[in-house]
């Protein structure tokens, strides 16, 4: 039994130079069909890619039964793949931890419209804010930015990641002095020591608090 030819989204009608197959219609076109509209546009790429990655995977008795040539004429095979961040790298290899992080990891994951080749955390941010996350997803953001920008075989040293999201959220995500937040242009919180260690102060939570990084800098090693 002789295979009969599988066409991918985009490949070329063997029997007519001038016509491709479209998946999303189950027809042969012209190549100006495939332009002609914007569902057409958004999912090209996409339905190729998928279609390409299904038949790679397919099995022995469907690729028995189905062949297309190595050298098919495509229309969208030249299609540069999308760059990915080296945050996003990072993030995604996240989406197994029982924290905040982990928790943003799997959500980025699942979203369509994140901005994966950027490494600015502003963007993120200002995107995170655009899809109305909440205020803790903003705060793992940052924990999580924080954590990438450290070495690997370094321990940040600003206390269990638990403790501090504990606190933050006692706290409203919210600096305990000013009432900045976590979703306020330029706030950086962090989780510091009412009683500073330098003078006794444990790390108890009821020793911790929630402050922007001007208010914890501004009172610095004062017992407050």
């Amino acid at each position: 039994m002789i295979p009969k030819r599988y066409y991918l989204h985009g490949d070329l009608y063997e029997l007519a130079n001038d016509k491709y197959y479209c998946a999303l219609c189950d027809l042969f076109e012209m190549k100006e069909h495939f332009y002609s509209d914007e569902y057409h546009k958004a999912n090209n790429q996409k339905k190729y890619i998928g279609s390409l990655e299904r038949f790679k995977k397919a099995n022995r008795a469907f690729l028995k039964n189905n062949s297309r040539p190595k050298d098919a004429v495509n229309l969208f095979s030249d299609i540069p793949k999308k760059r990915y961040g080296r945050f996003y790298h990072w993030l995604k290899k996240q989406k197994d931890r029982d924290d905040p992080i982990g928790d943003l990891a799997n959500d980025v994951l699942t979203d369509s419209s994140f901005p994966l080749e950027t490494d600015s955390y502003k963007i993120i941010k200002n995107h995170l804010i655009f899809k109305r996350a909440c205020d803790e997803a903003i705060q793992a953001l940052k924990e999580a930015y924080d954590e990438y920008k450290i070495n690997n075989n370094k321990s940040p040293s600003r206390g269990p990641l638990k403790l501090r999201f504990e606190i933050f959220k006692r706290d409203n995500y919210k600096c305990r002095i000013c009432g900045a937040s976590a979703k306020d242009e330029g706030v950086k919180l962090e989780v510091d020591h009412k009683i500073p260690k330098a003078r006794g102060g444990t790390d108890a939570k009821s020793n911790l608090w929630t402050l922007c990084f001007k208010c914890n800098r501004g009172k610095g090693v004062s017992k407050l």
